[in-house]
């Protein structure tokens, strides 16, 4: 039995209508990224299921998930509903990632660039799609009452199928085998590395020795003309110190004699008291426009600094107790756009994210940015970004409705 053919038969026009009212894309774009998504699931399964053991895995998330079929014959009800829909993709988008694991984003960008639709728009097609396929599996398997020697036949059968429904810049990024490689690139590295020793062991008796042989001399030698160096740059800094010596004695002994000769003329000056009133009070006025001018520059710098440390500690406190939506008020985009023009807040989550590695939020767009799709935009930049910085992609989900409720461009929240 062919899975495509079962899974195509129920992407009727309506249900192709359906998601492409709920993406905003146009039908026939929808259309032919299904026609590369629903394969390219299938042949992601079919990649991680050439042993036993891993076909038992994928027969336990099959039963795990009451994956029986349902889905195909509920799909166009089901795509009516707004939240279900989308907790279908959130779903289905996991389930994917744990698949195909670091190809997934190629994968999807490549769908995304074949059938001109946003790379949102295609991440969420292969989240349904994920189902999609998962229900057209079980729906077979329990009709036939196979066990994992049946799966393994069953999907076996479906490869050529897949094969030919898929362009080759998506086979190329599904069928790419990066373990052999570095398997074999491991290898020749340890059989150079012998090579080498081999190679310092026996050096060449026609050149008088190897590296091994020569290079303490010449370490040895740097050794001795560096001691060289700091003794007699030493022994040079005690001769000048000796010969200064006089010199500071004798002025030091002269300073008093000056000091005392000049007490009469201080006496000379205190006697004029018609003039000393006069300067006081300026030079007093204006050391107190100089303390006033001091304390307004330096009471906003004090504030700043305060206002800062206090946002990082109410960002750290709200990530660590709080399970609703969180505002990131320091991270800013430019106007109308995805692009991050202040990276605020950022550190503090991928501190918190590689602190708590069981940890998960969901980021979704704010009140300020809920107009078409660029909430859902902004928030996979957010995404991509904390990838960038190491924090792991199943830590990571998006929401593509927006939350009305929150006065920010940008919102996350934590699920522990």
């Amino acid at each position: 039995m062919k899975i495509l053919g079962l899974i195509k038969d129920k992407l009727t026009d309506s249900v192709i209508e359906k998601v492409s009212n709920f993406l905003g894309e146009h039908p026939e774009n929808i259309s032919l990224a299904l026609d590369k998504a629903i394969p390219t699931v299938l042949g992601g399964i079919i990649q991680n299921t050439t042993t036993e053991e891993s076909a038992g895995k994928v027969m336990d998330v099959l039963k795990d998930g009451g994956h029986t079929g349902e889905i195909l014959d509920d799909l166009p009800q089901l795509l009516s509903n707004f939240d279900k829909t989308q907790l279908l993709i959130t779903i289905g988008t996991n389930i994917f990632n744990h698949f195909l694991g670091n190809k997934s984003n190629g994968l999807v960008e490549t769908i995304s660039s074949l059938s001109n639709i946003r790379k949102t728009s295609a991440s969420s097609l292969v989240g349904l799609a994920t189902p999609l396929v998962l229900g057209a599996l079980g729906k077979v398997i329990t009709k036939e009452g196979m066990g994992v020697s049946g799966l393994m036949k069953l999907l076996n059968e479906q490869r050529d199928t897949v094969l030919a429904a898929l362009p080759p810049a998506v086979i190329n990024k599904l069928v790419t085998k990066e373990e052999p490689v570095s398997k074999k690139t491991a290898k020749e590295q340890a059989k150079e590395k012998k090579k080498e020793k081999e190679k310092d062991a026996n050096p060449n008796p026609n050149t008088g020795g190897g590296a091994a042989v020569w290079i303490p001399w010449i370490l040895l030698a740097l050794v001795l003309i560096a001691i060289l160096f700091y003794v007699f740059k030493y022994k040079k800094e005690q001769d000048a110190q000796q010969a200064n010596l006089p010199a500071v004695d004798s002025t030091a002994i002269g300073l008093p004699d000056t000091t005392f000769t000049a007490t009469p003329t201080d006496s000379v000056s205190i006697t004029t008291p018609v003039e000393t009133p006069e300067p006081k009070p300026v030079e007093t006025k204006v050391e107190e426009k100089k303390a006033d001018l001091l304390k307004v520059v330096e009471k906003p710098t004090t504030n700043t600094s305060t206002t800062t440390s206090a946002n990082n500690v109410v960002l750290s406190d709200a990530l660590q107790n709080n399970a609703s939506w969180i505002a990131l008020t320091n991270l800013n985009f430019r106007s109308g756009s995805a692009e991050i023009s202040n990276k605020g807040d950022v550190n503090d989550l991928v501190k918190f994210l590689k602190n708590n590695s069981k940890a998960r939020i969901t980021i979704a767009g704010g009140s300020q940015s809920s107009g078409g799709t660029l909430g859902e935009d902004r928030a996979y930049a957010l995404r991509e970004v904390l990838l960038e910085r190491g924090v792991r992609e199943s830590q990571i989900d998006i929401q593509s409705k927006t939350v009305s409720d929150i006065d920010a461009k940008i919102t996350v929240k934590v699920k522990k």
